[in-house]
C-alpha cells in the first residue's frame, strides 16, 4: 500500500473554484455508509474555504511562465449595440444580424443619419484608470472608424483605415497613449486605442465618413465585440452581458502559481503598491531624468506588448516616483537587458540606500549599508525582477531606478558615459521587507491593495487524528527569513491554545510545535538555517511519542514525554502566528502516527 493510501485528507492544487479548494481523496478512508460503500458521505466538510476579500488585484505565474491578472471587459453588452446600456447620438442607429468577423451573424451595422456631423456609439464606464478600448470594424459605404475621448472633442482622436489596415490619422493625441490596427480576416480589424487615467471612463467611436474628418452623414460601417479595459494594449475579447466580463486571477480564485516548476498554492499576506503607475512610465507620473519612454515597445512578462523601452540620452538617466511612507520598504521592477547592462535602485533621500544588478549577466553587485534582501529572479525570455530592501527610510525619500555606470557604483552613482536601452515593466513600492507577487496599479491614487490569502476549514475533527495523527506538508520557500513567525500549517482546536503547527521563523528556521490548553508547550522541533528551495516536512504525533521529519532526516529526536490536543480546524497560510509567503504543494493528513521509517520515506 503506497503511503498517501493511508491518508484522510489530501490537498493537491489541482481541483479549486472561487471561494473553495478541494480535498481530492475519495471517502473510502472515511466512515461508510450503511450499505458498506461511501456514497453517504458528505465529502464537502473537509473541503478548503478560501478567501482573499473584494479586491482584483492579485497576480500568479501560469505554466507558461507567463503573469497572469485579472481581467475585465468594463463594457456592459458589449455585443447588444441596441441595449439602452449604450448611447446612440440622435441621427445613429445600429442594425443588427450582420456577418462578423468569427463566423456567425452577431455583427451590427452602424449608421450615421443624412443630415449632421459626429454621429457615435458610446458608454459610460465610470472608470478612473488608463483604459485601453477595443472593437472588431469593417468597411461599410465608407472606410474609416475614428475613436475619441469622454468629451468628443476634435482634439484626441485617432483614425483607422479600414480598407487597407493602417492608421489614418491621429488627430491632437495628449490623452493618448497608444493605437493600433490589427487584421482578423474577411476585410475585419481590431481596432484599439489606449487613453489616460479620466473620470468618466466614457469613449466614442463614430464613423467617418473620409480620413481626418468628424463627418458621417449618410454613412455606415461594420462593428462587433466592443472591451474596454483597464490595460495598456488590447487582451482577448470578454462577453459581457447585463454584468462586465471577467477572466483570469478573479476575486477569490486561489492562485496556483508555477513560478517554482509544478503547480504550487500562493499564500500572501496584505500588501498594496503604492506606485499610481505601475506599467505606463509617461512623465505626468514618473520623473525622467536624461532619459526617454516608448511606451508599449515589446513584449513584457505578462506576454502582451506592454512593456516600455527606457532610453538613456545623457549621463545621469533615472526615473523616480512615489514617497517611501514606512519602514522598511521594498522596491522592485521587471528588466531586460537591450545593450546597458547595469540598473540601480535606490532611495533619493541620502546616501547608503542602493542596490545595483546586472542585468545581463544575473549578478547582484554592491549594496548600502541600509539596504538587505536584494533579488533578481528570471521571468524567462530575458526578463528578470529586481528587487531590495530599503531600512531607516524617512519621510520625502523616493523610489529611484537609474542606470548604474558600475557593477559596483556608489549610491547614485549612474552612468556618465555611454547611452543605452533598457526594457522595464511592472514597478513595484511595498511596505515590508521583501517582496510579494507584482500587483498591477494604472492610476489609483493612494495604490492598489491585495488583500491576504485565508485558507481553512472548520468542523473535521473525525478529518484529524484526535489521539494520533501525522500532518504533511510540501513546501517551495522563497524567503526564508520570515518578517513575523508564519504559522503556514496548523490544526487546531478552534483557537490557538490547542494547537499543531508548522512554521518559519524570523531567525530562517523551521519550526514544528505542539501545544495543549493553555499555550503549554509539548513538543518542539527546530530546523536551523534553511534556504530557499523545496521542502518536504512531516509531523507525526500521538501521546508520548512526537517526532518531525525534514527532507527524509529526523530533525532533533522523538519526544517521548507529551500530550495531544482535540482540534477540529486546519489553517493553511493565514493563521494566528501570521500570514505565510511560500507556495504549498501539497498538504495531507493522516489518523495515524506514521512510523519514523515511514516519514523518512514520505519526506524523502
Amino acid at each position: 500500500m503506497a503511503l498517501i493510501d493511508k491518508a484522510s485528507l489530501l490537498m493537491v492544487p489541482s481541483t479549486y473554484e472561487a471561494g473553495k479548494l478541494y480535498n481530492v481523496l475519495p471517502s473510502g478512508n472515511r466512515a461508510p455508509d450503511s450499505t458498506g460503500e461511501n456514497s453517504g458521505y458528505d465529502q464537502t466538510r473537509a473541503d478548503f474555504d478560501f478567501d482573499r476579500g473584494s479586491n482584483a488585484a492579485a497576480t500568479r505565474i501560469g505554466s507558461d511562465g507567463l503573469i497572469k491578472k485579472y481581467r475585465e471587459n468594463v463594457l456592459t453588452q458589449s455585443n447588444n449595440f441596441s441595449d439602452s446600456d449604450w448611447t446612440l447620438r440622435a441621427g445613429a442607429s445600429v442594425a443588427g444580424g450582420q456577418s462578423g468577423y468569427d463566423g456567425t451573424n452577431n455583427a451590427w451595422l452602424l449608421n450615421a443619419d443624412t443630415t449632421g456631423t459626429f454621429r457615435f456609439i458610446n458608454q459610460a464606464t465610470n472608470v478612473n484608470t488608463i483604459l485601453t478600448n477595443s472593437i472588431y470594424a469593417k468597411a461599410g459605404s465608407v472606410n474609416y472608424i475614428g475613436v475619441t475621448d469622454t468629451s468628443g472633442s476634435s482634439s484626441h482622436i485617432v483614425y483607422f483605415d479600414l480598407s487597407n489596415g493602417t492608421i489614418d490619422s491621429v488627430t491632437g493625441g495628449s490623452l493618448i497613449i497608444d493605437y493600433k490596427i490589427e487584421s482578423v480576416g474577411n476585410g475585419w480589424y481590431r481596432c484599439s486605442a489606449s487613453l489616460t487615467a479620466h473620470s468618466s471612463g466614457t469613449t466614442l467611436w463614430f464613423v467617418s465618413a473620409t480620413g481626418g474628418s468628424n463627418a458621417n452623414a449618410g454613412n455606415n460601417i461594420y462593428i462587433q465585440n466592443a472591451q474596454s479595459e483597464s490595460s495598456l494594449v488590447a487582451t482577448d475579447y470578454l462577453e459581457s452581458t447585463s454584468v462586465t466580463g471577467k477572466a483570469g486571477v478573479l476575486i477569490d480564485l486561489p492562485r496556483i502559481d508555477y513560478s517554482s516548476g509544478a503547480g504550487a498554492l500562493l499564500l500572501e499576506p496584505q500588501r498594496a503598491n503604492l506606485i499610481t503607475q505601475s506599467e505606463y512610465f509617461d512623465a505626468s507620473q514618473w520623473i525622467h531624468y536624461y532619459s526617454t519612454i516608448s511606451s508599449n515597445d515589446s513584449t513584457s512578462p505578462d506576454g502582451f506588448e506592454n512593456a516600455t523601452r527606457w532610453t538613456s540620452t545623457a549621463s545621469g538617466t533615472f526615473l523616480t516616483t512615489s514617497l517611501f511612507i514606512s519602514d522598511p520598504c521594498n522596491l522592485s521592477v521587471f528588466v531586460k537587458y537591450v545593450d546597458h547592462p547595469y540598473i540601480q535602485l535606490y532611495s533619493g533621500a541620502s546616501g547608503g540606500d542602493y542596490a545595483n544588478f546586472d542585468i545581463q549577466n544575473k549578478t547582484i553587485g554592491t549594496s548600502g549599508y541600509n539596504t538587505s534582501n536584494e533579488k533578481i529572479e528570471s521571468y524567462g525570455n530575458g526578463w528578470y525582477r529586481i528587487s531590495c530592501t530599503f531600512a531607516n527610510v524617512s519621510a520625502g525619500s523616493t523610489a529611484r531606478i537609474g542606470f548604474a555606470q558600475l557593477l559596483t557604483s556608489n549610491w547614485g552613482g549612474l552612468n556618465t558615459s555611454a547611452v543605452g536601452d533598457v526594457l522595464i515593466y511592472g514597478a513595484q513600492l511595498e511596505a515590508g521587507s521583501y517582496s510579494t507577487s507584482y500587483i498591477p496599479n494604472h492610476g489609483t491614487s493612494g495604490g492598489v491593495t491585495r488583500a491576504a490569502d485565508s485558507c481553512s476549514v472548520t468542523g473535521v475533527s473525525d478529518v484529524i487524528g484526535q489521539t494520533e495523527g501525522t500532518l504533511f506538508w510540501e513546501v517551495q520557500i522563497d524567503t526564508p527569513v520570515a518578517t513575523a513567525n508564519e504559522a503556514i500549517l496548523n490544526i487546531d482546536g478552534g483557537f490557538f491554545g490547542n494547537t499543531i503547527y508548522i512554521s518559519k521563523s524570523t531567525t530562517g528556521n523551521i519550526v514544528g510545535e505542539m501545544y495543549v490548553s493553555g499555550g503549554s508547550s509539548q513538543a518542539s522541533f527546530t530546523l536551523v538555517g534553511i534556504s530557499a528551495g523545496s521542502y518536504k516536512i512531516a509531523f507525526a504525533y500521538a501521546q508520548n511519542n512526537t517526532a518531525m521529519y525534514v527532507n527524509g532526516v529526523q530533525v532533533g529526536a522523538t519526544d517521548t514525554s507529551c500530550n495531544v490536543p482535540a482540534t477540529s480546524r486546519i489553517q493553511l497560510g493565514n493563521t494566528a502566528l501570521g500570514p505565510s509567503t511560500d507556495k504549498t504543494k501539497q498538504v495531507a493528513l493522516f489518523n495515524e502516527r506514521l512510523s519514523n521509517a515511514e516519514l523518512a520515506a514520505l519526506t524523502a
